[in-house]
């Protein structure tokens, strides 16, 4: 008799496994329209102010601003710190790329991970928005904002 009761809670607790399992993949998944609603977005402002606006942006994270430059329309941050304890260097690198399109500009974010055994070196790894999509949500979203209060 212990047989089929322990096989029941068994087949239960792998049922309930596997649903919590399910549900938590089907959340952290993109659907086609989200991935391309935050793999880039095109504005109707000039370029130049969403340059700044896309600037100051990245002015916001942790590891700062390295390069702007406007003409180019490239804007990078400085790549994350060392993590305490093994001296080695990984953290998050964002490069942002703002390109006019006649009236319109298009801004798109590409992220990169600095996975590196030595401190004074870096070994950039590009992060998908499939990988880390909240990377993505976190760069424009805060950026949508910015850009209703200037208009």
């Amino acid at each position: 008799m212990k047989i089929p009761i322990t096989w029941a809670r068994l087949s239960t607790h792998s049922m309930v496994a596997f649903l919590v399992i399910a549900f938590t993949l089907s959340c952290t998944r993109l659907t086609p329209q989200e991935r391309d609603h935050y793999a880039s977005r095109v504005y109707d402002i000039p370029h130049e102010r969403i340059f700044e606006a896309v600037k100051a942006r990245v002015t916001q994270y942790p590891m700062g601003l390295q390069e702007a430059d406007p003409q180019k329309g490239l804007v990078i941050s400085r790549i994350g710190g060392t993590t305490p304890g093994i001296g080695a260097t990984v953290g998050y690198q964002i490069t942002v790329m703002v390109t006019a399109e006649g009236q319109r500009t298009r801004v798109v974010p590409s992220w990169q991970m600095n996975i590196s055994s030595e401190p004074t070196k870096t070994h950039l790894l590009p992060v998908t928005i499939d990988d880390r999509p909240l990377l993505y949500w976190e760069f424009f979203d805060p950026l949508d904002e910015q850009l209703q209060k200037v208009q």
